[in-house]
This record gives C-alpha cells, sequence and structure tokens, in this order.
C-alpha cells in the first residue's frame, strides 16, 4: 500500500503543481493585484481516507490493482470428480452399446519378439506331454502309433527263470516250475531254445529239476554229443544250481536265477487241491 499512495501523491502533486503554476500566470497578468491566497500543500496520504476523492485515471488504476490482488488470494476451487457412470453421452442415451470396441490386434511377428525377449520365457523349460497337441498340430497316440508288442508268456507259481544272455536267442527268457525242465529245440521242451543253433539237440540236450523236497535246482546232461558246461565246467553228473549261474550249450549262453529256495518255497503256502497240483 505504500508504493500505492507515493504513486498517488505523485500524480497529485503533478497535477497542483499544474495548476499553481496556472494560477500564478493568471495572476500577474491581472489589471489590480489581489492578495495571493496560500495554496494547501500537498498531503501523501489517500485523499479518500481524509474526504477526499481521486481522478478518474487513479481509480481506475487501483481497481485492476485492487482486482489482481483479490484473484491471487482468492483460494483455488478445483472441479468436483466426475463419476463415469453420471456421464451422460452426446445423445443423451444411458444404455449400453450392442457390441464391444473392436481392439487392434497385435502383430505376430512382434508378440513372437517379444515373447522370445522375456525373461521368464528363457528360464523356462520347455516340456511336451506325450499324447497331446505338438507344436505341429499333430496329434501322437499313445495306444495306435505304438509299436505291437507280443504278450508275454505267463507262468503260474514259477520257481526261477533263464534267460538267454548271448547267442541266438539273445534276450529271450523262460519260467521254471516246480520238477523236471527240458532243454531242447523242439516243441515239447520246457526251455525251446529254437533260435538257429543246430549244436542244441531237439530234446532232452539237458534239464533243470527243482526238487520241491530238498528246496534245490539241480542241472543235469542228457547223454549228447555236444557238451553241456556250468560256468565253463563240464557237466559229467548232475550239479547244483545257484542264482547267476551260466550255463553254455552250443553258442548259446543262459544264465539262471532262483526264487524257490529253503527261505522261500509256493508248496508251504499252499492252500488247496488246486495250488497243490500246480506246484507239484
Amino acid at each position: 500500500m505504500k508504493f500505492i499512495r507515493d504513486l498517488i501523491g505523485k500524480k497529485q502533486a503533478q497535477a497542483e503543481a499544474e495548476t499553481a503554476a496556472e494560477a500564478e500566470a493568471e495572476t500577474e497578468t491581472a489589471a489590480a493585484p489581489e492578495e495571493k491566497i496560500a495554496e494547501p500543500q500537498h498531503d501523501p496520504i489517500d485523499p479518500r481516507l481524509r474526504g477526499g476523492e481521486l481522478s478518474a485515471e487513479v481509480n481506475a488504476m487501483l481497481t485492476n490493482v485492487n482486482a489482481k490482488t483479490r484473484a491471487a488470494d482468492a483460494p483455488s476451487v478445483q472441479a468436483p470428480a466426475v463419476n463415469i457412470w453420471d456421464m451422460d453421452s452426446d445423445d443423451g442415451s444411458t444404455a449400453l452399446p450392442d457390441r464391444a470396441p473392436v481392439l487392434p490386434k497385435p502383430s505376430p511377428a512382434l508378440a513372437s519378439a517379444a515373447a522370445a525377449r522375456s525373461p521368464a520365457r528363457s528360464r523356462r523349460t520347455k516340456t511336451r506331454l506325450i499324447g497331446f497337441d505338438k507344436s505341429d498340430g499333430s496329434v501322437v497316440d499313445l495306444f495306435n502309433d505304438a509299436p505291437k508288442v507280443v504278450a508275454t508268456q505267463r507262468a503260474r507259481f514259477p520257481v526261477g527263470w533263464i534267460t538267454v544272455v548271448a547267442g541266438p536267442g539273445r534276450g529271450e527268457s523262460f519260467a521254471l516250475l516246480a520238477g523236471m525242465n527240458p532243454i531242447g529245440r523242439g516243441d515239447d521242451q520246457a526251455i525251446q531254445l529254437d533260435f538257429g543253433d543246430t549244436a542244441i539237440s531237439r530234446s532232452n540236450h539237458a534239464a533243470i529239476v527243482y526238487d520241491t523236497d530238498g528246496k534245490e535246482f539241480l542241472l543235469g546232461h542228457g547223454g549228447k554229443s555236444n557238451i553241456v558246461r556250468l560256468n565253463d565246467r563240464p557237466v559229467i553228473s548232475n550239479e547244483t544250481l545257484k542264482t547267476g549261474d551260466v550255463i553254455r550249450i552250443g553258442e548259446t549262453v543262459l544264465r539262471f536265477v532262483a526264487l524257490c529256495d529253503k527261505s522261500f518255497n509256493w508248496a508251504d503256502g499252499a492252500t488247496g487241491e488246486g495250488d497243490d497240483v500246480a506246484i507239484a
């Protein structure tokens, strides 16, 4: 306000100085000089505070300054938040649109590149479940596309097994039953080694016996010209067999594995006549 009072005082002093100069000039030119009346001194205080009036130019200036001051001091008023449910459409309708707007689809090339750059994708192990769709669209059928498997020969109450580990028929296996198990190439042999080894006789080249009373396995030869060997030793008489023993006839090598022994025997748990016949 001091600045405004000084500005008003300067304007008034300038106006009064001009008025005094004009009045002095008129007094000097007057025919009969009159006694000069003393002019009032300039009061720097706003004349409105002393009951005086301001000029139109000063009033306009003060009005402009006061308006700017009130605008700066006035608290800012924020517009109220608008709820989207209170907004009206251009046509005044509040009904929902018939269908959702169609968004642009990203380019497949850009989507693939972004997925390849993803750190989570680079850390993830790639897996594929058999029997489900593959990436090329084809389907793996677990049953129809699998190779045909020949049904294995089942045996009830086996007492052990003999397996071809070398020579013709490698990988074949046979279940041993209680009693006599003849070895040969014929169809009537319990252990039919008809895989192309002609050194094996058609029938009774050798035999493996499980003695249910003594609970032990025995290997015997059938008196053929081709020698039967047990662990690389010729079989001259009956020899006791144990798990892991190797039998060689011609070019065929067999490995023996026992199930029954003194600690386990099917006859110990027989409950009926049918079981006894099968075991015997």
